[in-house]
């Protein structure tokens, strides 16, 4: 391959990573017409037309490579993730397999195959192939929260590298994603607080994501803060340009080095499902929020219990629980039950809160 095409490939890679998907694909184009036969070129597109909800185009670009590399792993995960999204899910599951049959060290075949036995109602499958992983001395922690979720077992909160490995997986089509679910909780946060924002806030948006809480009360002049700890979801939450600053952290640690008192109001849209016990944030919420801010936060539903892990591999909380955990920290203005999202046609129970520092 001649030296042009390499830096043809290579910048266009680091185009895409930087989400700067026209010029990526100039000069990924570039690089092909003059390098047809470099596998790589071609894998680079299938995850640029991934990242863009081109499945087909994705599939197509990764069967080139393949034709070219064919016992490249990596083509052979991302290749089953785009036939995943157009429906076709045996075929997904062979190339996770040949994935794993090529490289038994990466973890997102075991990740992707997991899902998709467990969209497919296959537990013993999925906890068969989340076993697997851990036995050849993969991430524990990762794995193990997989198979407590699809087992019906609980824990405390999801370990890093689970958030990590899910939102950096579905960062490219996680708001075309959400939107077909019928999903609206930042909005609906937003307009929660909305009547108490008579003034310019400094917002704390915990669990940021892609930045739709903020994107919801653009243009009132609002400061935002926005922690996230998937890098995926912050590069699309700082293509919004609405964020004064954005930080790559888990929240419990960017909370506890946090000035106290520095806040107007705190908002967590579907952050809590993420981490079961509830105790430190609602601790470390009160800390950071001056007397009367606003702490805005979404659940999900469970009861009698405090909170419980679901087969979804999230956490859902009872009311009961958040009440008690208010205390004397906080008043409740709202908890209002709400569908946070529709999941194969079925409403999922939810609440929204709004609580104010005493």
């Amino acid at each position: 391959m001649s030296a042009e095409a390499s830096r043809l490939r290579d910048e266009g890679y680091a185009q895409l990573e930087q989400r700067h998907f026209a010029e990526a694909r100039t000069l990924l184009e570039r690089a092909r017409a003059l390098a047809p036969r470099d596998a790589r070129i071609h894998y680079n597109l299938g995850l640029m037309f991934s990242d863009l909800g081109q499945p087909r185009d994705a599939v197509a670009a990764f069967d080139q490579s393949l034709l070219l590399d064919p016992n490249d792993a990596k083509a052979h995960n991302n290749r089953g993730s785009a036939l995943q999204m157009l429906g076709r899910l045996p075929e997904a599951g062979e190339a996770f397999r040949r994935a794993l049959d090529l490289r038994p060290d990466l973890e997102l075949p075991y990740l992707n195959l997991g899902k998709l036995l467990e969209k497919q109602s296959n537990v013993q499958g999925a906890v068969e192939i989340y076993d697997l992983a851990i036995a050849r001395g993969l991430d524990r922690d990762l794995f193990g929260q997989n198979r407590a979720a699809v087992l019906g077992q609980s824990t405390e909160r999801s370990p890093d590298r689970w958030v990590i490995a899910t939102f950096d997986n579905f960062a490219p089509t996680f708001d075309a994603h959400l939107a077909k679910l019928n999903y609206n909780v930042p909005r609906q946060l937003a307009a929660m607080l909305q009547p108490h924002a008579n003034r310019p806030l400094s917002i704390l948006d915990l669990g940021c994501g892609t930045g739709q809480v903020a994107a919801a009360m653009a243009g009132q002049g609002h400061r935002f803060v926005g922690v996230d700890l998937s890098p995926k979801m912050l590069a699309q939450a700082e293509d919004r340009n609405v964020y004064a600053k954005l930080d790559l952290a888990e929240i419990h640690a960017w909370l506890r080095d946090a000035e106290q008192a520095s806040f107007d109001a705190v908002f967590a849209a579907d952050v809590l499902i993420y981490i079961g016990a509830i105790e430190t944030l609602f601790r470390d919420a009160a800390r950071v929020l001056r007397p009367g801010g606003l702490f805005a936060f979404s659940t999900e539903e469970c009861s009698p219990m405090d909170y419980k892990l679901l087969a979804t591999g999230r956490y859902a909380q009872s009311e009961a629980y958040v009440r008690r955990l208010a205390g004397d920290a906080f008043a409740v203005l709202r908890a209002d039950p709400t569908t946070i999202r529709v999941e194969s046609g079925r409403p999922l129970p939810g609440r929204l809160y709004l609580l104010q520092k005493r």
